[in-house]
Order: structure tokens, then C-alpha cells, then sequence
């Protein structure tokens, strides 16, 4: 997978993340909570892909 189709990717889960909230009034809930961490594993695996391509 390519940066950018990462990048794409993180957008719209912030965006999912974002509606959740909304949607249970709550940063604790279970589903947001996983969402949030699937969001934070693909940060560190863009970071780590802009490392290598150094």
C-alpha cells in the first residue's frame, strides 16, 4: 500500500472516528476506543514507512 492510500485511509477513519464519538457521546466506548487504536497503528506504520524512505 502506497502513503497515499494510507493517508486516504487515515482521513476517512478520523472521520469514522469522529461520527462514533457523536454518535456515543463518549472517547470511552469500546468502538472508540478500537477505532482510535486501529488509528494510532497506522500513524506509526506511516512514520515507520517515511523512515525507510530515507
Amino acid at each position: 500500500m502506497e502513503e497515499v492510500d494510507w493517508k486516504q485511509n487515515l482521513e476517512l477513519m478520523q472521520h469514522k472516528l469522529y461520527l462514533l464519538v457523536e454518535e456515543t457521546g463518549s472517547f470511552i466506548d469500546p468502538k472508540v476506543v478500537e477505532l482510535s487504536q486501529r488509528i494510532d497503528r497506522l500513524i506509526v506504520t506511516i512514520q515507520k514507512k517515511r523512515l525507510e524512505d530515507k
